[in-house]
């Protein structure tokens, strides 16, 4: 009952929707084009981030409805315990399934980067979201 009210409230805090996902997006995609300078690396490093990015999408989708499932069970006053148990567990194992996956591929993925292009990747795309988001405000 405890991991059910955890994992409830994890949802609602994450709000659903694209908790994860910002910096796996173009900003990364436009810095694994200026950073990677072979040709072929560069474009094995980009289909392996479209198939890291689709694993992504997934994981959110699917935090949506597992969200929309502990919504129903809330609003529900029958629902019982057990409920909430077994929505819990069934959640913790997909979530678990999608986070492995996303890992191996990720994993995958930089086989085609060497560390400093990684490094120089990932504070390129952190630059541009940073200055994204300070446009938006």
């Amino acid at each position: 009952m405890l991991a059910a009210i955890l994992l409830g409230l994890f949802m609602l805090y994450s709000g659903g929707g694209n908790v994860l996902g910002t910096m796996m997006t173009q900003h990364v995609k436009d810095q694994a084009k200026k950073n990677i300078p072979d040709e072929e690396r560069r474009k094995l490093t980009l289909k392996k981030l479209a198939v890291v990015n689709d694993d992504i999408k997934k994981l959110n989708e699917q935090l949506s409805k597992d969200l929309g499932q502990m919504e129903k069970l809330i609003k529900d006053y029958d629902s019982k315990p057990e409920d909430f148990d077994r929505l819990s567990s069934s959640v913790l194992a997909r979530r678990q399934e999608l986070v492995d996956k996303i890992w191996d591929d990720r994993t995958a993925m930089l086989q085609h980067i060497k560390p400093d292009e990684w490094q120089a990747i990932m504070s390129g795309a952190r630059a541009a979201a940073e200055k994204e988001a300070a446009k938006k405000k």
